[in-house]
């Protein structure tokens, strides 16, 4: 199906009969254009870049950044923002035009409070803090990132500070990613989160059944993995027209253009076949929701995701709730057992799914399982905020790190590699790690809504079909863009603001079935 496709009568679109709407858009669009080519110079850069590049590609992103806010601080755009103001909330416009002035305003503000230099010097510091962090982690030596990681931490400081926040610094970091969230809503939201993992594991290591995965692991080349990922994508949906699958040191998505160009990477392990088959179906979430938005939006503020939460939440529903099911393995785990027919000989559909589900506390957090994984998450969350409000010094944190992996899941890295350098995410800044969390609670309520609307889920999806899953979501999400702000969106999605409840029960019922558990109260339902 064309990515491009969508109902007329419900696609959202602009009020382009108005002067002062198309006027912003003649604004914004270059704009955008600018912002792709950035996009590009960084894919390129992880997927790419010759090691002598580093410096140069540093100064080329700097450029471009320093271009951008100079169109983003623009006087005229100021000036129509506070009359589209005044003026959006008057019923013959639209909500993509209320969308738009919004998402404009927003970044508006932001390149307004951020000088010109201080954009540039974080371009720059980010180019070579991904040089530094990649050379860290092959050398297993914290102490090559950690220069870099005090320059991004005192730049980060700096961008709170002039943003503004009502309680801490880390605070404003956060609403970069997720608009409107803090520290506080965030502790509220992830207690329950936490409590039922804790529950969960203790009754896996006092009544599970034991879960055999030894399957997922042996010798698997890459090039097979590649194309199991590539597989996957198309199965999913994702359109090659307009995407492409590369490697790189961390998986990643990225848009040059929603709906119009979407790229995804996995990083395959030799050693372990789920890393790059889940790769693929949570990156392939992410790029799906990019190539559903709808063209009219192209090149503007609104194209793609609500939010990262709400980008989480399309990567999570795709990777755990359908592809960590037996149902979506019915149908595709012969394509896995034809590509290594010596590695899973004698293993079937069931076990291997059972396999996928397997907890076991375990130090790679995208290699975690669905009960663990989002002690991950809060060990990076209570990091980020002690190191953004100064509570802790850079040379404290490998140490720390690994107090935190002994306290939450029993275990602790033996090498700066598989502990504190695991994760890209620091060489850019700080704030989204909480969104993959955040993201866990979107899908589960998502994916209640999927199987009430759909009562034969199963049953469709055991056959092969995920088309009626996509073009769903699409009609619902997807082709919204990033019109709606997240806690609305999901709203309009399932009909209920955001529910952390969903979650906890969608995973009691998961591990209940995996560990052959006793069915609780929570564990009848599919929410």
């Amino acid at each position: 199906m064309d990515t491009t496709e969508h109902d007329a009568r419900t696609a959202p679109a602009f009020t382009e009969e108005d002067a002062r709407i198309s006027e912003l858009l003649a604004l914004l669009r270059p704009l955008a254009d600018l912002r792709a080519v950035n996009a590009l110079a960084e894919w390129d850069q992880n997927t790419a870049l010759p090691d002598g590049a580093a410096e140069v590609r540093g100064a080329q992103l700097a450029t471009l950044q320093g271009v951008m806010h100079d169109r983003w601080t623009a006087p005229q755009l100021g000036t129509l923002l506070e009359e589209l103001g005044t003026v959006v909330d008057q019923p013959k416009y639209r909500d993509a035009d209320r969308g738009l002035v919004r998402q404009t305003r927003r970044a508006y503000d932001h390149a307004t409070k951020l000088p010109r230099g201080l954009v540039e010097e974080m371009a720059r510091v980010g180019a070579g803090s991904f040089e530094a962090w990649r050379k860290a982690k092959s050398q297993n030596d914290f102490a090559l990132f950690a220069p870099w990681l005090a320059r991004t931490v005192t730049l980060q400081r700096e961008v709170a500070d002039r943003l503004g926040y009502a309680e801490t610094r880390y605070d404003a970091l956060l609403d970069l990613y997720e608009p409107g969230m803090t520290a506080t809503k965030l502790d509220a939201l992830f207690a329950p989160v936490r409590e039922t993992a804790t529950a969960l594991l203790r009754r896996i290591q006092t009544e599970g059944q034991p879960v055999d995965a030894s399957c997922l692991e042996g010798e698997f080349p890459v090039p097979g993995q590649m194309e199991l990922s590539e597989s996957l994508l198309r199965f999913m949906g994702y359109d090659f027209e307009r995407g492409q699958l590369a490697q790189s040191p961390h998986p990643f998505t990225v848009e040059f253009g929603s709906p119009y160009d979407v790229r995804v990477t996995v990083h395959p392990d030799k050693r372990f076949i789920q890393a790059a088959l889940m790769a693929a179906l949570h990156e392939g979430g992410h790029a799906l929701y990019e190539q559903g938005s709808a063209p009219a939006l192209t090149r503007t503020p609104v194209a793609g995701g609500a939010s990262m939460g709400a980008h989480e939440s399309q990567s999570r529903l795709w990777e755990n709730a359908i592809g960590r099911s037996q149902a979506f393995w019915h149908t595709r785990f012969a394509h896995v057992a034809e590509a290594y027919p010596r590695q899973l000989a004698g293993v079937d559909a069931e076990t291997f799914t059972r396999a996928l589900n397997r907890v076991r506390p375990s130090l790679i957090r995208i290699e975690a399982d669905e009960v663990t994984y989002n002690s991950h998450i809060i060990i990076r969350y209570e990091m980020e905020k002690a190191i953004v409000n100064g509570n802790a010094a850079i040379e404290s944190l490998p140490g720390l790190w690994n107090a935190k992996y002994r306290d939450y899941l029993g275990i602790e890295p033996e090498s700066d590699s598989e502990g504190i350098l695991q994760d890209i995410h620091w060489t850019g800044g700080f704030g989204y790690f909480p969104t993959y969390t955040l993201g866990n609670l979107y899908a589960a309520q998502i994916y209640a809504t999927l199987r009430k609307e759909f009562p034969d889920f199963d049953q469709r999806l055991a056959g092969g079909d995920t088309s009626f899953v996509l073009r769903w979501l699409r009609e619902r999400m997807y082709v919204f863009g990033a019109i709606y702000l997240p806690e609305a969106l999901i709203q309009r999605v399932t009909g209920e603001r955001p529910q952390p409840e969903y979650f906890t029960r969608y995973l009691t019922a998961k591990v209940e079935e995996t560990y052959r558990l006793p069915a609780t109260s929570h564990g009848h339902t599919h929410a």
